[in-house]
């Protein structure tokens, strides 16, 4: 975030009780413009805690700033800018996927270009042409869930959040939903994730926080907390086949920077598995090529995961 921007949410004090059970306890939390992970086990109030954000469940205390507004006495101008993805995506069973995606639309305030805006998400969501125009009562699950993170987009929200948005995905499916979502974070678009998949995730977000019993444990930027605890090593992997340039020619380019590099990086199939002093210098260069994607080396995050929420059990 950058000295005069301002976050995306600034969360207050935000607390929910139920039959005096604290579900969230008096969060604090910044979160910028990134792709954004709220990790935790079940129960741990993750799912309460987007569903406050949303407004969709009144806080027992606190409040949250989204969007420059406060939640609760502006929610329904950021309705108009936030998309929204549940864990248990439901539809009208006898509106087709098009007419589903144009009440979406219009409820966001569009006017203009509804059909090509329509037709476009359809398309995007990957879901077959003979099915746009078929109630979604006769969608698998897998189709229900493409046209959920359809309309999560559709309208061209600020702001999205994905509760479990891979769910009921085949594996094919799921590197393909995930470049897609990585299409919309570059366009702009800041997205809040949840999910109990953390190999997904860590595909996924650039920030984390690990939530448990309703407080959050710790948060920051993804690798900022694994530097934390003396994990640097990192991958850069082929996301597309552009072939811009090479991995080859990617790893000259990143040993030719001074001081960036700690030994010599090992190519691994489509992947550049490497150290590095300047994670976030590194980063940057990788994302000026389409091609590529840069993360802590896969696993990274489940071992965050179990040390941040294994001494959280003491």
């Amino acid at each position: 975030m950058t000295p005069n921007s301002k976050p995306i949410i600034e969360i207050q004090g935000l607390t929910k009780e139920y039959n005096k059970k604290i579900v969230v306890d008096n969060i604090h939390l910044k979160i910028e413009d990134s792709c954004f992970a709220l990790l935790g086990p079940n129960g741990a109030g993750k799912t309460t805690t987007i569903l406050m954000l949303l407004g969709l469940i009144k806080p027992t205390k606190g409040t949250a700033i989204i969007l420059g507004k406060e939640i609760i006495k502006k929610y329904h101008e950021i309705c108009k800018k936030v998309g929204f993805l549940p864990e248990d995506v439901g539809f009208y069973p006898n509106l087709t996927g098009r007419e589903q995606l144009k009440l979406i639309i219009r409820l966001r305030g569009i006017s203009t270009n509804i059909e090509v805006n329509t037709e476009y998400y359809l398309k995007w969501s990957g879901i077959k042409k003979e099915y746009w125009d078929r109630r979604t009562k006769t969608y698998s699950k897998g189709m229900k869930q493409r046209l959920g993170l359809a309309q999560a987009f559709a309208g061209n929200p600020n702001l999205v959040f994905l509760d479990e948005p891979l769910s009921n995905i085949d594996p094919l499916g799921r590197d393909d939903l995930i470049n897609k979502i990585r299409e919309k974070r570059k366009e702009g678009v800041t997205i809040i994730i949840s999910s109990h998949i953390i190999s997904d995730i860590e595909q996924l977000a650039d920030s984390v926080a690990f939530i448990n019993k309703g407080k959050i444990i710790t948060s920051g930027k993804f690798y900022e907390i694994a530097q934390s605890i003396g994990l640097n090593e990192y991958e850069v992997d082929r996301i597309k086949n552009n072939e811009e340039i090479s991995l080859e020619v990617l790893k000259d380019i990143l040993i030719a920077e001074e001081d960036l590099v700690i030994d010599k990086p090992t190519i691994l199939s489509e992947k550049l598995i490497l150290r590095t002093r300047n994670p976030e210098k590194m980063r940057n260069i990788v994302k000026k090529y389409e091609d590529f994607h840069f993360m802590p080396i896969s696993g990274t995050l489940n071992k965050l995961y179990r040390k941040f929420l294994d001494e959280n059990k003491r």
